[in-house]
C-alpha cells in the first residue's frame, strides 16, 4: 500500500511539474508573438493603416482574429468608423445616413451604398497639424487624417467620397523628385483616378497652410474651428471654370459663416505653380483648412460646418 501511495504521489507531482511547464511555454510563446507583432515601419504607413476604408483601423496587415487585436478591441473598437477620434477628442459620428455593406477585408463595414460624387486627394500628404490627444498612439494628424475625415463627414450627408490612398512620398523617393515637385506626383495618381471613374462633381486636393494660430483660427458657434481658403491657378486656358467653382463655394460658406473662409486666392506668374492639376478637370478645387498650428479636433469641428455646404454644392449640380 505504500508503494502503491508513494507512485500516486509522485505521478500527481510529475503532472503538475508538467502543467506547470506547459503553462510557461504558453505564456512564454504568447508573450513572444505579442512582442514581436510589428504595426508599421512608420507614422505614415501607421496613419495609412488607420484610415484603410475609412475605418481608421489600429491593426496594420493582422486579421480581426489575432491576439492583439482581442487586446485592443477592449479599447478601440476596430471595425467602427473614426474610433480612434471617438476614443481620443471625443468626436461622434452621426450613423443615421449610413447602411452596412459586405466588404471582403472587414465585416459590416458602414459605407454608403451609391456611386461616389466626391474625390479628395492631398499633393501634400505630410502636412501636420497638432494633436496632443493623439500622441499616445504615436501618429501626428495631418491633412490625410482631415481627407479621412471628411469622407466620413461626407457619408453622414448621403455623398460618398472616395480617397486617394497612392504614397506621394514613395512615389518621388523612387523617382528621385523633390518635395517641390510633388503636384506633378499627385497628377499621376489623380489622373489614374479620373481615368478609373470620370465621374466625380468635386475633386478637392485637401492642404493645410503655413499660419499662426491667431490668423488660422474662429471661433462659430462657441467652437473653435480651423479657417480655410482657396487656391486656383491661372495658368491653364480653361481655369475660368475653376475659379467659378471655387467662388460658388467660397460664396457658400461666406453666407453661413462669413469668418470662417479666408477667401479665394488665385496664383499665377513665375514663382507660383499656376496651374495645381486644376487643367486636368473643371471640378477640381484646392482647399486649405487651417494652419500648423491648429489643432485636428479644430480642423473636425471646420469640416463639419463646411461639408453641408458640399452637400448642397452637389445637390445643385
Amino acid at each position: 500500500m505504500k508503494k502503491i501511495k508513494l507512485k500516486k504521489k509522485r505521478k500527481f507531482k510529475f503532472r503538475l511539474i508538467a502543467y506547470a511547464f506547459i503553462m510557461f511555454l504558453g505564456y512564454e510563446l504568447s508573450f513572444n508573438i505579442i512582442m514581436n507583432i510589428k504595426l508599421v515601419d512608420s507614422n505614415e504607413e501607421f496613419l495609412k493603416a488607420l484610415m484603410v476604408n475609412s475605418n481608421y483601423h489600429l491593426l496594420y496587415e493582422k486579421k480581426s482574429t489575432d491576439i492583439f487585436t482581442q487586446l485592443f478591441s477592449k479599447i478601440l473598437d476596430v471595425n467602427k468608423p473614426v474610433s480612434i477620434l471617438e476614443n481620443t477628442i471625443h468626436f461622434k459620428a452621426n450613423e443615421e445616413n449610413m447602411t452596412y455593406v459586405s466588404n471582403p477585408n472587414t465585416e459590416n463595414v458602414k459605407k454608403l451604398d451609391i456611386k461616389p460624387s466626391v474625390y479628395i486627394y492631398n499633393t501634400h500628404q505630410s502636412e501636420a497639424y497638432q494633436g496632443k490627444a493623439l500622441e499616445g498612439y504615436n501618429i501626428t494628424p495631418g491633412v490625410m487624417m482631415a481627407s479621412y475625415i471628411m469622407q466620413d463627414k461626407l457619408a453622414e450627408n448621403n455623398i460618398k467620397a472616395d480617397v486617394m490612398e497612392d504614397n506621394i512620398t514613395d512615389y518621388l523617393n523612387l523617382n528621385n523628385m523633390k518635395y517641390s515637385k510633388s503636384y506633378q506626383a499627385s497628377r499621376v495618381f489623380l489622373q489614374n483616378a479620373l481615368n478609373n471613374y470620370p465621374n466625380y462633381k468635386l475633386i478637392i486636393d485637401l492642404h493645410r497652410d503655413a499660419l499662426p494660430k491667431d490668423k488660422s483660427t474662429v471661433i462659430i458657434n462657441n467652437k473653435s474651428c480651423a479657417k480655410i481658403s482657396f487656391v486656383v491657378g491661372l495658368e491653364h486656358q480653361n481655369y475660368t471654370k475653376n475659379l467659378n467653382l471655387t467662388n460658388t463655394i467660397n460664396n457658400k460658406v461666406k453666407q453661413k459663416y462669413p469668418t470662417l473662409t479666408r477667401g479665394v486666392i488665385t496664383k499665377g506668374g513665375e514663382d507660383s505653380n499656376g496651374i495645381y492639376n486644376q487643367d486636368l478637370n473643371p471640378n477640381i478645387i484646392l482647399i486649405e483648412i487651417g494652419g500648423e498650428e491648429n489643432t485636428i479636433d479644430e480642423v473636425l469641428n471646420t469640416i463639419e460646418l463646411l461639408t453641408p455646404i458640399i452637400k448642397e454644392y452637389i445637390d445643385e449640380t
